[in-house]
C-alpha cells in the first residue's frame, strides 16, 4: 500500500506539474501588458508559477531519487539555485510588473501619458536584464540535462530525447508556442518512462546505479 502511494504522488507530480505549465503557457499573453491593458490574468499567472516553478524542481529532484551517481549529485544541487533564480526573474517580475501596469491604469489621464513613456522604458532590453534571464533559463537547462544525463541507460532513449528536446525548448520561454510545446514533449517523455515495463525500468537503474 505503501509502494502504491508512493507511485501515486510521484506520479501526480511527475505528470501534474508539466500538464498545468503546459495550460499556463497557453493562456499566457505573448506579451507583457501595457498602458490600458487587464494585467490581472498576467498577475494570476504569474502568481500560479511561484508553486508550479518549486513543483518543477521537486520534480527533477524525484526523477534522480535514489540515485548516487555524479549526475544525480549535480541534479541536487543546482535545484535550488534554479528555483531561486527562475522564482525571482520571472515570476516576482511578472507579478510586480503586472501591478505597475494596474496601479498606471487608476493615475488621473493626465499623469498616464507620462506613466506610459515610463512602462516603454522599462520594456526596453537591457544587456544586463538578458544576461540575468537567459542565465536562469540556462539554469534550467542545465540541471534538466544533468538528470537526463543521470536516467541515460536506466530509461528508455526515445523518452529521455523527448524530455531533452522539451527542456531546449522550455529554455527559450514558457509562452506560446515554445512553452506548451516544450512542456507537452517533457510530459510525453516523463509518462513514456513512467509506464514502461517495471521491471525492465528496475533492471535499467539498478544496472545505472552499478556502473555509478
Amino acid at each position: 500500500m505503501h509502494d502504491e502511494h508512493s507511485v501515486l504522488w510521484r506520479r501526480t507530480i511527475l505528470f501534474g506539474v508539466p500538464f498545468l505549465y503546459l495550460i499556463l503557457g497557453l493562456l499566457h499573453p505573448t506579451a507583457n501588458p501595457a498602458l490600458g491593458d487587464d494585467p490581472d490574468l498576467f498577475i494570476g499567472l504569474h502568481i500560479a508559477q511561484l508553486f508550479l516553478i518549486s513543483g518543477l524542481g521537486y520534480l527533477l529532484w524525484l526523477l534522480v531519487d535514489g540515485l548516487d551517481a555524479r549526475g544525480a549529485t549535480l541534479t541536487r544541487a543546482l535545484i535550488i539555485p534554479f528555483v531561486v533564480a527562475y522564482t525571482a526573474l520571472d515570476s516576482v517580475l511578472g507579478i510586480a510588473w503586472g501591478i505597475v501596469v494596474e496601479k498606471t491604469n487608476q493615475l488621473p489621464d493626465a499623469d498616464q501619458p507620462a506613466a506610459g513613456r515610463l512602462i516603454d522604458d522599462l520594456l526596453a532590453p537591457e544587456p544586463l536584464g538578458l544576461i540575468l534571464y537567459w542565465g536562469a533559463g540556462a539554469l534550467w537547462l542545465a540541471v534538466a540535462l544533468a538528470a537526463v544525463t543521470t536516467l541515460r541507460g536506466a530509461a528508455p532513449r526515445g523518452a529521455l530525447a523527448l524530455v531533452t528536446i522539451g527542456s531546449i525548448a522550455f529554455t527559450v520561454g514558457h509562452v506560446r508556442p515554445v512553452g506548451p510545446i516544450g512542456m507537452g514533449l517533457i510530459l510525453a517523455g516523463l509518462v513514456w518512462m513512467e509506464l514502461w515495463p517495471r521491471d525492465v525500468a528496475a533492471a535499467r537503474r539498478a544496472d545505472s546505479m552499478q556502473e555509478a
